[in-house]
């Protein structure tokens, strides 16, 4: 049996069967406006609201917007700060310098955290334009680092997906144990939210499509449906034959 770490996210454990496995990395990914950083927030969030300290490293946020933006949510990121059991670190793209790994790390050892969130891995690709190799080697550097801490890790990057049957996959993706897609499907004249778990190394999972909303209580998935926007899509193809 492994030990699964629950996200609380209504919905999302039971794609998940259960949780993330513990001590293991994933990527959640997708375009701008799909509900990544809602996720990642829940993610801290919900896990400090039972007692499991977590690290919020954000590289386009500032602590107040987040505080901010967990607010609107529902979700009040100070109470628990003040209680230690949320720490959000800093780390803008704009400052163009890295805060050192031994900094999270540190309040990793002390805290005993559980919970990580890097909301963006695209904070190593402005630090090393100077080619590929280097950014990767940094992302698994740090992928590895908390892996050795024992936490269990959540970051997020930005994927362009115009179709779910034809998703390019990132080197990136690759360094990660599991890889969470999210999406915004054509529904008519609107889009529909969905998410799908393209992997998860050493744990079953549901591999179907699902419907996702986002609301002022964050995201909620529903496990039981399938997105309408692809029901659609799959009807106009049959009427096109």
């Amino acid at each position: 049996m492994i030990k699964q770490i629950k996200t609380y996210i209504p919905g999302l454990d039971e794609i998940l069967k259960g949780g993330i496995r513990e001590g293991s990395s994933v990527l959640l990914t997708g375009p701008p406006g799909t509900g990544k950083t809602i996720l990642s927030l829940q993610f801290i969030f919900e896990g400090a609201k039972r007692n499991e300290p977590g690290v919020y490293i954000t590289s386009e946020e500032t602590v107040e917007n987040i505080r901010a933006y967990g607010m609107s949510l529902g979700m009040e990121f100070e109470k628990y700060e003040k209680k230690g059991l949320i720490t959000i670190i800093p780390q803008l793209i704009s400052s163009k310098k890295l805060v050192s790994i031994a900094t999270p790390l540190s309040i990793i050892q002390s805290k005993k955290v559980k919970r990580v969130v890097l909301d963006s891995i695209t904070l190593f690709d402005y630090l090393h334009s100077s080619g590929e190799m280097d950014y990767r080697k940094e992302v698994l550097e740090f992928v590895l680092k908390m892996k050795e801490s024992g936490v269990t890790l959540l970051a997020t990057s930005e994927k362009s997906i115009s179709n779910l049957d034809e998703i390019t996959y990132a080197p990136e993706d690759f360094l990660f144990d599991g890889l969470i897609i999210l999406a915004k499907i054509r529904k008519g004249s609107s889009f529909e939210h969905c998410i799908m778990v393209g992997k998860m190394r050493g744990q079953d999972h549901m591999i179907d499509i699902f419907p996702l909303k986002i609301s002022k209580n964050g995201i909620e998935v529903f496990p039981g449906e399938l997105p309408f926007s692809l029901l659609e899509q799959d009807d106009m193809r049959s009427n096109k034959k």
